[in-house]
């Protein structure tokens, strides 16, 4: 292959670039560990398409999920590259990536229309023709048939697959996902949306990865999420401690008000387990109150089962936050156990007749204010009839602000048995999606605190 020319520039950095071409390709046998070989894990690269994506119209979701799950199983992700829907240079970047990796995992462009140009660019870039499969045409005529909908040419698209490799049937959608196997490369093709690619990485891809590189777990990994609390403060909190082990690897995801935290270390030493388990304990005892899991349960599932536990319910009254806070609790399956509902209180109109909010409350502290917060919280427990509520009310941005309520101000309340109520004052910088989510956060903690008799937040 030439040198990429103007419009076909290497998804590569140039050193990389260069290490790669000083060391000799691997073959995929060879990255598989034997017994009696030291473990040497199979690094794979990722390669996002979606127009979505590159014009920042949406966030990727993919990368985060499979580097976790592909990870988990002792792989290695060498790079994660985003392309264009029907990017001319996709099928480059896939033989790119081919030569930094046994391992290539394209998610998107697996429909009918023209742009969908992920199985062809597979085939180009490996060589490996496409070839009509009758199983796939028949589970896909059938699903057609479940839909009463004929299936058009360009459907019949979606049977192709590679002559070397296969298919993963797709029960939540048209296109099926796809290996392309060489014996020395491997390329896997998933679709993109999420509702599609997640199930089938769990349920198809994850066990045929661990069918066909019987990957031994090459690191030990363990998993805190934190709420409330910065990224900067929890690794100045951490590093003093964790630096006595230098194999140690930190990773960190922040979101707003969360901070998830990856601990790992290689598994190949006998003491491996019981140094994790130390730097995990280190952790609790510095951040106790504030881990509120140590799995991928969130917070609103969190909160949800301890309400379940108990007993007990509760009521969201939403202003700044439009419903927002509603939605993640009803997210979580199971949530009808302990969610009797919610009242989006934008207006002060709302928020007086609806909530009981008291006029001159209005009038005299303003809509943003603590006062509005606990009147909104004791109302809206009192009208769904729940055991507990929370309230929020502020100023999401980014206009309305004022010298004395800035952009992000925000007042929540928790109120409990008695009408006994628990205002708290957030103050949260960025952008309006960012203070609702922040704020969403807060509110939550603070009912698990109150439901764990831990510190709340002041």
């Amino acid at each position: 292959m030439g040198a990429p020319g103007k419009d076909e520039r290497d998804p590569f950095p140039a050193m990389e670039r260069s290490n790669r071409a000083n060391r000799n390709i691997i073959p995929l046998t060879e990255w598989i560990m034997s017994e009696d070989q030291a473990p040497y894990p199979i690094r794979y690269v990722i390669i996002v398409t979606g127009d979505e994506l590159i014009t920042g119209r949406r966030a990727d979701a993919h990368i985060p999920f499979l580097t976790k799950t592909l990870n988990a199983l002792g792989l290695e992700c060498s790079h994660c590259l985003l392309a264009g829907d029907a990017s001319p240079r996709l099928a480059q970047m896939i033989r790119r990536a081919l030569e930094e990796a046994p391992l290539v995992i394209v998610t998107g462009g697996l429909g009918p229309t023209v742009d969908d140009i992920t199985r062809e660019a597979i085939s180009e870039a490996t060589g490996i023709p496409l070839v009509e499969n009758p199983e796939a045409l028949r589970q896909l005529k059938a699903r057609f048939r479940a839909f009463h909908r004929p299936m058009t040419g360009n459907n019949r698209r979606q049977a192709l697959s590679p002559a070397q490799g296969g298919y993963f049937p797709n029960p939540n959608g048209t296109a099926p996902g796809l290996y392309f196997d060489d014996g020395n490369r491997l390329v896997i093709a998933l679709p993109g949306p999420p509702r599609e690619l997640v199930p089938m990485v769990l349920d198809q891809l994850v066990p045929f990865l661990q069918d066909r590189f019987h990957p031994c777990q090459t690191r030990l990994f363990s998993r805190l999420q934190i709420a409330c609390l910065g990224e900067s403060n929890i690794d100045q909190t951490i590093r003093q401690y964790l630096g006595a082990y230098p194999d140690l690897a930190v990773a960190s995801l922040s979101r707003p008000g969360e901070v998830e935290l990856t601990l790992s270390l290689p598994a190949g030493s006998p003491e491996a387990q019981t140094q994790l388990a130390r730097c995990v304990e280190i952790i609790r005892r510095e951040m106790g109150e504030f881990i509120f899991s140590e799995s991928d349960e969130s917070l609103a599932a969190v909160t949800g089962r301890l309400l379940r536990e108990r007993g007990e319910t509760v009521a969201v009254a939403e202003s700044c936050t439009g419903g927002l806070l509603g939605s993640w609790i009803t997210t979580v399956p199971g949530a009808s156990d302990y969610f009797t509902g919610g009242v989006t209180a934008y207006s002060n109109a709302v928020k007086e007749q609806v909530l009981n909010v008291s006029p001159a409350t209005l009038r005299n502290q303003g809509a943003v204010s603590r006062e509005t917060a606990c009147e909104m919280a004791v109302g809206v427990r009192r009208l769904l009839r729940a055991s507990w509520s929370i309230s929020l009310t502020g100023i999401a941005g980014p206009g309305g602000g004022t010298k004395d309520k800035p952009v992000g101000t925000v007042w929540i309340a928790v109120c409990g048995a008695g009408d006994e109520t628990y205002p708290l004052l957030l103050t949260a910088p960025g952008s309006r999606e960012m203070i609702r989510r922040r704020a969403c956060v807060y509110a939550l903690d603070q009912l698990r605190r109150l439901l764990l008799e831990l510190p709340l937040h002041r």
